[in-house]
């Protein structure tokens, strides 16, 4: 192996590991919008749905754009 394809390597096996904890996020979220969901009246679910829906967009639509401008 040559040493860029070493360090590409490394680099991976670093992010990997950083990326192990996104993993917590759908859990986090879904445990905060189950607890709302049983203990909050349906209108006030449906505005805090509402929101939480369009910040996950919004934080796709962000990364999407971050990532394709990066692998130009």
């Amino acid at each position: 192996m040559t040493n860029s394809e070493m360090n590409m390597t490394g680099m991976m096996r670093e992010c990997m590991k950083a990326c192990r904890w996104c993993s917590f996020m759908p859990i986090v979220f879904g445990g905060i919008l189950f607890l709302l969901g049983y203990f909050l009246d349906a209108e006030v679910v449906r505005i805090l749905w509402l929101i939480f829906a369009g910040f996950i967009v919004l934080m796709g639509i962000f990364m999407f754009i971050m990532a394709s401008s990066f692998f130009k």
